[in-house]
């Protein structure tokens, strides 16, 4: 394989590519469904190939084959380099990749000893009985890479990862439906520690908030968010606008564009207490990963600072239209997927308070416990999520289960900030992005916090 790449990368340089990048991807796993306790399926799999970017002639290509084969893979470098030199002709400006120390090192992670389908059965057992539907998809899967750059990048990984998904729902005639989803995941075992206790609580609830939970009064109120809250609000609201292609308008088309603008990049996003982070090398984490799919080392990407914009995720590309640096925020799916800028872990940092110190000194307001849907527009600037364990807040203590949306533009979620939690906890998710679409794995996450006087609908 390592002769092969080496020779791929010659071969671009030779067609006159300025840039030539390599990368050998393989994943291969094995998944389960469940149903109602019924097997839906049990699967193994495995899929394997190169990727080729090239800088040629002021554009930049890509291509990519599931063969080893020297002339497969010659035949995708000559693809890379005819289509960047096509995408120059009709660029306004050549693209550029930034300078950067690349790495040179080889990482491995240990294999998860886990088996889906019994990993399914165990936490069915754990699930209420007495819902309508519940359902696992159970996921665990190693992906193994090799890239290559004509600038000096040689990085070898391997990481494996574990991923659960649970969805439960309840219906009563009188009443309706209610559905909950959870995610659960990472690079260890270790990560499912405490799954059976969530499966058995998440899915007991489902039954208990169809019966008890009442519309809330619209109107505006002091919001007290728990970290899965967290987690949705900063991957939505400041981890995909924050993302440069999207800024620049690659993504417009796809997946959306942002509210901030290439020519007013220092934006106030919240308040003085609002510290934002995407970290991709937090230890055991879903979205871990040490080095990017441009060679890049991680590091944390420091996106918010004190409410103001001060970082964004980038690639090497679009780090040079800005003129700095990359901070390795370039990832791929599948070997067929180009790498593009996306979010790893990101997550409100904490600060000093006590949750029940938040809630104690909430006179009138809502503390959101977990969500149900969610949607926001093009730009992430405004967004609605539906709350799917909340309560009341009366002079500092909790009342009745409630339903219903927060509707809340991002400048008002973030800038009316007034309190944040010192306890911190992350959640698994899977970011969609792209065209062809590119599913990775995420986490978010955060502390606790409160923002005041946000809009509240049934």
């Amino acid at each position: 394989m390592e002769d092969v790449l080496v020779k791929a990368l010659d071969y671009g340089l030779s067609l006159g590519a300025s840039y030539v990048e390599v990368r050998w991807q393989r994943d291969s796993g094995s998944a389960a469904g469940l149903r109602n306790g019924q097997f839906e399926f049990a699967v193994s799999y495995s899929s394997q190939g190169v990727a080729v970017r090239a800088v040629a002639g002021g554009g930049l290509g890509f291509a990519a084959t599931p063969s080893m084969k020297l002339e497969d893979v010659f035949d995708a470098v000559e693809r890379a380099v005819k289509l960047a030199k096509a995408a120059g002709r009709v660029r306004k400006s050549p693209v550029a990749l930034s300078e950067e120390g690349l790495a040179k090192l080889s990482y491995s992670l240990p294999d998860i000893p886990l088996d889906p389908v019994e990993l399914a059965k165990t936490l069915d057992e754990h699930a209420a009985k007495d819902l309508t539907v519940r359902r696992f998809y159970v996921n665990i899967w190693t992906t193994e890479k090799r890239i290559l750059t004509s600038d000096g990048a040689d990085v070898y990984s391997k990481i494996p990862r574990v991923y659960v998904f649970g969805m439960f729902i309840k219906h009563e005639p009188s009443l309706g439906s209610l559905q909950r989803d959870i995610f659960l995941g990472g690079t260890s075992a270790d990560s499912l520690r405490g799954a059976e206790k969530t499966v058995e609580e998440e899915s007991r609830k489902v039954s208990a908030l169809l019966e008890k939970a009442r519309s809330v009064p619209p109107g505006r109120y002091d919001v007290v968010f728990a970290p899965e809250m967290t987690g949705i609000l900063v991957h939505e609201s400041i981890g995909h606008p924050f993302e440069l292609d999207r800024i620049y308008g690659r993504e417009g088309a796809e997946a959306g564009e942002s509210y901030l603008r290439p020519g007013n990049l220092r934006v106030k996003i919240g308040s003085d207490l609002v510290n934002i982070t995407d970290y991709p090398a937090l230890p055991g984490t879903y979205g871990f990963y040490l080095v990017d799919e441009e060679g890049v080392v991680a590091r944390p990407k420091q996106l918010v600072r004190g409410g103001w914009a001060t970082e964004f995720i980038t690639n090497r590309q679009y780090a040079a239209v800005l003129g700095v640096h990359s901070n390795a925020g370039a990832r791929a799916s599948a070997f067929d997927r180009e790498p593009i800028p996306r979010m790893s872990n990101t997550y409100l940092e904490p600060g000093d308070w006590r949750p029940e110190e938040i809630i104690r000194d909430t006179r009138r307001g809502i503390y959101v416990v977990s969500y149900t849907e969610w949607n926001i527009n093009d730009t992430r600037y405004s967004g609605r999520y539906g709350i799917f364990e909340g309560y009341l807040i009366e002079n500092g203590e909790l009342k009745q289960p409630i339903k219903g949306f927060i509707e809340v533009d991002t400048p008002e979620l973030w800038g009316n900030v007034d309190a944040v939690g010192r306890d911190f906890r992350l959640f698994v998710g899977t970011c969609g992005k792209g065209n062809p679409s590119q599913g990775i794995p995420v986490t978010m996450g955060g502390p606790t916090f409160r923002s005041r006087n946000l809009r509240v609908v049934p």
